[in-house]
């Protein structure tokens, strides 16, 4: 490997092409957990189950039951 601006890898330089396609840093933490959880549930035919821990749930279900989404507890 050498140093300098011919060498390979090349130096961290910043393209326009590079801006333009590769993903901008969210404002949001966990976004791509986030993203992911969304995907997980939209793929669901009829039902979707969540399971999380009573003491420490999860912010993505806190979100759901700020939406009031419909819940079905095991009785």
């Amino acid at each position: 490997l050498q140093e300098g601006d011919d060498a390979f890898p090349a130096p961290a330089r910043e393209s326009i092409m590079e801006q333009a396609l590769l993903p901008q840093p969210e404002d949001f933490p966990d976004a791509e957990e986030r993203r992911l959880l969304y995907v997980a549930i939209t793929r669901a035919r009829l039902r979707v189950w969540l399971l999380f821990n009573k003491e420490q749930p999860s912010p993505f279900v806190e979100m759901l039951e700020a939406l009031d989404v419909p819940v079905a507890r095991k009785p």
